[in-house]
């Protein structure tokens, strides 16, 4: 299903977009936090049910209201959306000299670096992983190369999850290891962020030929993620047709992990930040401007961190229950029974 006619239509940078924002008040309280999710998601659902309302082959129940909005949480408030592959440090580590890339290596020059990088990554982790699979947890091509992001490899995957209490998880936690063994006083302020996205809307802005997140299995996949036997076979000419934009992708049910965290992901072509992005936004009906740009970001300011990560685990967000293994629940005992609880102000 395509979009709106592009005549009708214009492109936009989502970064300039986000630029017009300006800066947002950050969220203090777990309860806030919900609350700003609940009106944002709210309003886009509004929104579609006005787009909709009209057409009698819509279903009542679209099953887009249900993990339509995903969630990223990120340890700053730096607005940048990129992949492991794509990151500064992934191509400093290819430079012969150490240092900042040179100022001649231009952005084609660089992706085809980390394309011929990942590529080689691929064939070593499929050679090998072979052996480590015995539940034969990866079958094809697309498994492999989730497996892969799984386990911490740089890819052009970027994590996100339906669950907007994980990511805030997600986000408190890096920060909070980020931070360890620097001393801090108790008031020093830390800031976090969660971004939302409506991933049905930006495939549907972005392509004339989804309106939903590509799926793992889909032909259209495989532009993304060829097979490997044709990157070795013909490389120049399978890179040759990596797509330029990035696309929301429903990932397979591999491993408890990614089931368990509501796992989704946004895999990239040639943009190396979502961010740069461009998409279509149709104008209002009252002919008052376009239509809201459905990335967000939620700043969040935390005072204390393990009484942050106390409340999610009441509300049954923790390592425990994300990281659903012996090693996730390790990590929670031990943070159970040794975080630092600070006294009350009487």
């Amino acid at each position: 299903m395509s979009s709106s006619p592009i005549s009708k239509s214009q492109k936009h940078q989502i970064r300039k977009l986000l630029d017009a924002r300006g800066p947002f008040t950050p969220v203090k309280t777990l309860t806030d936090f919900i609350s700003q999710v609940q009106e944002i998601t709210n309003r886009w659902q509004e929104q579609d049910w006005k787009e909709t309302e009209c057409d009698e082959e819509e279903l009542l129940n679209d099953v887009r209201i249900v993990g339509q909005v995903w969630f990223r949480g990120q340890s700053s408030s730096d607005r940048s959306l990129s992949p492991g592959l794509y990151r500064e440090g992934t191509y400093k580590n290819l430079l012969k000299q150490t240092g900042s890339p040179a100022p001649d290596d231009d952005a084609e020059t660089r992706i085809t670096a980390l394309f011929d990088l990942e590529h080689e990554m691929r064939i070593d982790f499929t050679t090998y992983g072979r052996l480590l699979n015995p539940a034969n947890e990866a079958k094809s091509g697309a498994d492999w190369y989730f497996l892969m992001q799984h386990h911490g490899l740089p890819t052009r995957l970027l994590d996100w999850t339906t669950s907007a209490l994980a990511a805030l998880f997600f986000c408190v936690q890096k920060y909070q290891r980020n931070r360890e063994g620097t001393e801090t006083s108790p008031e020093t302020k830390l800031s976090v962020a969660v971004w939302m996205l409506d991933a049905y809307w930006l495939a549907h802005r972005m392509s004339d030929d989804w309106s939903a997140p590509l799926l793992a299995w889909a032909a259209d996949a495989d532009r993304y993620i060829p097979p490997l036997e044709e990157l070795i076979d013909r490389n120049e000419d399978t890179r040759a047709l990596f797509p330029k934009h990035a696309m929301p992708i429903e990932p397979p049910a591999l491993h408890p992990r990614v089931a368990a965290q509501e796992g989704r992901f946004i895999i990239f072509g040639q943009t190396t930040d979502l961010l740069d992005e461009q998409v279509r936004l149709n104008p209002l009906k009252d002919c008052t401007g376009f239509e809201e740009l459905r990335l967000y970001q939620i700043g969040f300011e935390i005072d204390d961190v393990d009484a942050l990560l106390r409340d999610l685990a009441h509300l049954g967000v923790s390592r425990r229950t994300l990281f659903p293994d012996l090693a996730g629940l390790a990590d929670f005992v031990t943070w159970k029974h040794l975080h630092k609880v600070r006294g009350y102000t009487l």
